[in-house]
């Protein structure tokens, strides 16, 4: 007797199908479509079935089914606070309205994620039965309410995006069909911010300061932010006309395609001198066009005396792509190594044969705001000994969130792995300390050379670090206290030291450079 695949398990197979399994493209096929208008109860007992069957076997720790339950319930607080959910009796919970009224839901036979979905389908059904509030709540609201709830029984980067949020989260990510500007809103107006070069709008002529009155004849006054940039955006290959008023110009419509566009996330910029790769995420393609602009740099006269990468700000992205750009620069050994509850969370990735700026000095900027992907590559490259870091110790989010398209197109995104240093030391909860800290007292020499002595009497400390304790965290955090943008002075050491190879080798992490305090001393001077 075969049993029906649960929903999560389905859409599981259906992707393997678009693979190349066509035989299964028939099952595929036959999966409803959500309902989206009205609220429905196979369709809730579907999402809560993804849901919960996602986080029952991805998420890094073990799931209380009947503690998220109980907290999905909960979340209808939100929307009306007379519904509550009670623990009890026995394994299951009582529903409570305003009515004064109880109903107990005991615990399901087969224990598993979906019996346990199909119980809260229910217990959601009759809430809204005897709340008319939720009873005309849009769907997407309740849904929201109950995945909210979920998800705050666990850590604080688990969470819930509805559609529309998770449809701005892909476009980020992975690229979307567009004309390739940002816009802001500006008293009601839509002023285009920034012309993404080698875009259709760029092609288009459109300007920084243009305002976009109208897209395809709908003006845009009246329109949300986020149904503005719905209206630019579209399928590849089609036209929007957009209507544009500019100074000293006579109001003017062009027709433009819309082309694949991928955020830029890899900035040149030189400050007085210094060259420098600014990082702003990390997107599909941050590798490969960080190595195109070290290229494109490097033909320049005088080429690069060095790579400065600036993490500043960096709040992490695809953690294969910072794995990606951290291989650029080495030739082999561990990058990083990610662990957790589910089989395939337990990876380590290797670097490959091959470097870029072979011999050249790498120096990282970091700030408190260098967070997840960014505190990968900074782990990776100053623990084996190939960049100096300058700045203050990073956020601390040393996790890897794992992200399931939901049936009603929103996004469920868990912790599944942490990440460990080469030197096997845990980020989550600890971070990177960069081996020049800028946020202690005194002037930039001092600064220097008691912040070398410090890390070095630090890093044992540091490594050693393999599993969470907060306290042992933070008492290792305010070693170097985290700030949330970077100091003044942290481009004048950057420069420094990339004119002075002695400087940049006492700088280098002390796992694999150990000079002396004298050779410090001699490498910034005692002052100033």
């Amino acid at each position: 007797m075969h049993r029906a695949l649960p929903p999560s398990t389905l859409k599981r197979v259906c992707r393997i199908a678009i693979a190349g399994l066509a035989f299964v493209a028939a099952a595929c096929a036959s999966q409803p479509e959500f309902e989206h208008e009205n609220y429905d109860d196979a369709s809730a007992n579907r999402l809560f079935s993804e849901a919960l069957g996602h986080l029952a076997d991805n998420y890094i720790d073990p799931i209380d089914l009947r503690g998220i339950s109980v907290a999905g319930m909960n979340g209808l607080t939100e929307l009306d606070p007379a519904v509550r959910a009670i623990p009890g009796p026995g394994p299951g919970y009582t529903l409570a309205a305003g009515d004064g009224a109880t109903t107990t839901f005991q615990a399901p036979i087969d224990r598993d994620a979906q019996s346990w979905a199909g119980l809260l389908a229910k217990a959601v059904a009759t809430a809204r039965a005897r709340s008319k509030t939720l009873a005309e709540a849009e769907p997407d609201i309740v849904y929201t309410a109950v995945m909210n709830g979920i998800t705050s029984t666990l850590d604080g980067f688990s969470r819930y995006e509805p559609p529309r949020v998770a449809n701005e989260s892909r476009a980020r990510r992975e690229g979307y069909g567009g004309i390739g500007v940002t816009i802001r809103d500006v008293e009601s107006e839509t002023l285009v911010q920034e012309v993404m070069p080698g875009t259709p709008a760029d092609r288009a002529g459109l300007q920084a300061g243009d305002v976009i009155t109208h897209a395809d004849g709908v003006s845009l006054m009246s329109l949300k932010r986020e149904e503005r940039a719905e209206r630019l955006r579209g399928r590849i290959g089609t036209f929007v006309a957009v209507s544009i008023r500019r100074e000293g110009v006579r109001p003017f419509t062009v027709d433009i395609e819309r082309a694949e566009i991928i955020p830029t996330t890899v900035y040149f910029e030189t400050d007085k001198d210094l060259p420098r790769f600014r990082i702003s995420s990390f997107s599909r393609n941050t590798a490969s066009a960080l190595a195109r602009a070290i290229a494109r740099a490097e033909r320049r006269n005088g080429g690069l005396p060095g790579i400065v990468i600036d993490l500043r700000g960096n709040p992490g992205g695809y953690l294969t792509q910072a794995v990606e750009v951290a291989d650029l620069f080495l030739e082999k050994g561990l990058v990083v190594a990610t662990r957790g509850r589910h089989p395939n969370s337990n990876h380590d990735y290797p670097a490959s044969p091959g470097a870029l700026a072979e011999g050249k000095p790498i120096i990282l900027l970091l700030d408190g705001r260098s967070a997840s992907a960014s505190e990968l590559l900074a782990a990776a490259l100053v623990d084996r000994g190939r960049a100096a870091a300058i700045g203050s110790v990073t956020y601390g989010k040393g996790s890897i969130q794992n992200l399931e398209e939901l049936a009603n197109g929103g996004e469920l995104i868990i912790t599944w792995s942490r990440m460990h240093a080469p030197s096997g030391y845990l980020l989550d909860g600890l971070g990177v300390r960069p081996t020049i800290c800028t946020t202690l007292g005194g002037g930039a020499a001092t600064r220097i050379n008691e912040s070398l002595i410090q890390n070095r009497e630090v890093a044992a400390s540091w490594r050693a670090y393999r599993a969470p304790d907060g306290r042992a965290a933070e008492r290792l955090r305010q070693t170097c206290p985290r700030v949330e943008s970077g100091a003044d002075d942290d481009l004048a050491i950057a420069r420094r030291l990339l004119r002075n190879p002695r400087a940049y080798e006492a700088a280098l992490s002390p796992a694999t450079q150990r000079p002396s305090h004298a050779v410090a001393r001699r490498a910034f001077g005692r002052s100033g």
